[in-house]
């Protein structure tokens, strides 16, 4: 094309594909219509102008190929465009911009706590959520359902919300959603209330009057329970009967909840001991990546040396010690047997915790259960607890429960 001819579809098309990039042909009969072409052959039609003081190009649309534009309709285009623009205009930052509103509309609030699960990470050293606590998490989410056995499930705590676009969630959605979860005890409606209130502030949702905030009077908020525990421990009195009618049931299940008992670990810790995490010369374990977020060796009693000793003998490094995921049909055989009423195996933690706190020093015992020190200076960085301590309160335990009556 020459400096004189008018930029046509004919000589639009005929313009030479750049080596590496793109090139833009400008007309010369029209100020700052061109077509601009790239390395890989796409064509498209352009508009620049200035404006205070600043180059501004748009894309007009295609030369060529499904959804291509004519030369005359594009230059009738920019002749617009460049009005618009002088006038203080721009319909693609308009476009844009409702782009960008139509997708935060339709971002609900399913998808952003998926988004946040993913994300999320912790402030002090980076690490993701634990896939338990991801689990957790989806679960709130989750419609209504039945289990294996056919029994009916409630949907769950934030279902209600699953659908609804982020940014459409009300100060009258939170009451009602709090409200409803009265009947799901005090426990997971503040811990669904957390969950929502952790998400929201991930997306940088600002709710007028949102009842989760602490800038909202306090007549329009709604109070979460403090986080408060509920420690029920195996009743002393039942706690020999319980230990015998454990150590009657031979079978991995009850292992499992016997190591559980004498060493103050999770069910979930429990479970996920892996052949390689365990030394059998040493009287070690190794729990990895515990709530906490760390590794935690137990120092192992005579008596759960004994009970972890036939499984891991004649397995592969990688294989489960234990692995029991669900031991509660044994836990209800072993507690009929006992006469005690509502002993999960979560409540093994809260019985060793118990005995432990009657027998060792407090510090000794917050390393027995690998509790994080938080703002406890002493605990974080000036008492030490030295492995036969810890060893001498993990036998104490044990010989405790052995011995009881």
């Amino acid at each position: 094309m020459t400096n004189s001819e008018k930029l046509t579809q004919k000589r639009a098309e005929a313009v030479a594909r750049p080596q590496t990039g793109y090139r833009i042909t400008w007309c010369p009969q029209t100020p700052g219509f061109g077509v601009r072409v790239t390395a890989a052959g796409a064509r498209a039609w352009v508009a620049e102008r200035r404006i205070d003081g600043k180059t501004v190009r748009r894309t007009l649309g295609k030369v060529t190929g499904r959804g291509a534009i004519s030369a005359d309709a594009a230059r009738k285009l920019q002749v617009d465009i460049s009005s618009e623009l002088q006038n203080g205009t721009d319909r693609f930052e308009v476009k844009r911009e409702l782009r960008k509103v139509e997708k935060a509309e339709a971002h609900t609030f399913e998808q952003a706590l998926k988004d946040y699960v993913k994300s999320k990470r912790r402030s002090k050293d980076g690490l993701a959520l634990k896939p338990r606590t991801v689990a957790d998490y989806l679960a709130m989410i989750e419609p209504a359902g039945a289990t294996k056995a056919g029994r009916p499930t409630l949907p769950g705590e934030l279902h209600s919300l699953a659908a609804v676009p982020l940014r459409r969630i009300t100060a009258d959605d939170i009451k009602g959603l709090f409200a409803a979860l009265d009947d799901r005890g005090e426990r997971r409606q503040t811990y669904a209330m957390q969950v929502l209130r952790a998400v929201l502030r991930h997306e940088g949702v600002v709710i007028q009057h949102n009842p989760l905030a602490t800038t909202t009077a306090g007549k329009g908020r709604v109070t979460l329970a403090p986080s408060r525990g509920s420690p029920t421990p195996i009743p002393a009195e039942r706690l020999g009967p319980w230990w015998r009618a454990a150590s009657a049931i031979k079978t991995i299940s009850s292992g499992q909840l016997r190591f559980q008992l004498l060493t103050g670990c999770r069910p979930g810790e429990a479970a996920g001991i892996t052949v390689a995490d365990v030394d059998l010369v040493g009287g070690r374990v190794t729990l990895r990546d515990t709530k906490n977020r760390s590794d935690h060796v137990l120092v192992l009693s005579t008596q759960a040396l004994e009970i972890i000793t036939p499984y891991v003998r004649g397995k592969k490094a990688k294989a489960p010690v234990f692995g029991v995921a669900d031991a509660g049909k044994t836990l209800d055989t072993i507690n009929a047997e006992a006469e005690v009423d509502g002993i999960s195996p979560h409540k093994l933690r809260h019985t060793f915790a118990t005995i432990a706190a009657q027998l060792v020093p407090a510090f000794t015992l917050r390393r027995l259960l690998n509790q994080a020190a938080g703002n406890d200076v002493a605990a974080a960085h000036y008492v030490g607890v030295s492995e036969p301590q810890l060893r001498a309160g993990w036998q104490a335990v044990a010989d405790f429960i052995e011995g009881a009556k």
